[in-house]
């Protein structure tokens, strides 16, 4: 099963995606998260921070996983009975079409940001084979003012391209609204 959880920043994505999760796992299922972000300034360190807390003092158990970028190579550690959480495609995008050394300024080549997303796709079909449900949490930047920069607008454009080819495989599409989830595709049960 593959759920695909979007929205505004701090609309509670997160905290319902690890909820929808926990409900429906049963005693077979691990729990498995994999974080995209690394500790960039100190706001994202504290974001990261409180992220692991809410995990390690809730009821149920994560196996944690950092991995900023060429997410696919986990399906390896993946188990076929696993709930995995990916948080988050938005920041996972900007890690692989800005963030690699050997990068530079490739992401202003068309055939590069090509090249980016069928990468992320790639890697997430390999997660999504590989466990029993799989969610991906993004954020819904589409909403935000006309990009100002190239590289911002790109990158938007990107994002808006992964997330309609996410939704279009998707069992369960969520918007996010002040904390309500709203079914975009599919029913929340």
């Amino acid at each position: 099963m593959l759920i695909f959880v979007t929205g505004g920043v701090r609309s509670g994505k997160s905290s319902w995606a690890e909820h929808y999760l926990t409900v429906k796992k049963n005693q077979a299922n691990r729990l498995v998260y994999i974080a995209t972000s690394f500790p960039s300034d100190e706001e994202m360190t504290k974001r990261i921070l409180q992220h692991q807390l809410k995990r390690a003092q809730g009821k149920e158990k994560w196996l944690a996983i950092e991995q900023t970028n060429d997410v696919g190579k986990l399906s390896k550690k993946l188990q076929k009975n696993d709930f995995v959480l990916l948080d988050c495609l938005t920041t996972l995008l900007t890690n692989e079409l800005f963030f690699h050394e050997q990068h530079g300024e490739r992401w202003q080549a068309a055939s590069f940001r090509q090249y980016v997303l069928e990468k992320i796709i790639r890697d997430l079909s390999e997660l999504q084979k590989s466990c029993e449900l799989f969610c991906i949490v993004s954020n819904e930047v589409n909403w935000e003012f006309p990009a100002r920069s190239n590289a911002v607008f790109q990158y938007v454009r990107l994002l808006g391209h992964l997330h309609q080819q996410i939704v279009e495989r998707a069992d369960l599409a969520v918007r996010m609204e002040f904390g309500i989830p709203v079914a975009m595709k599919g029913e929340l049960q």
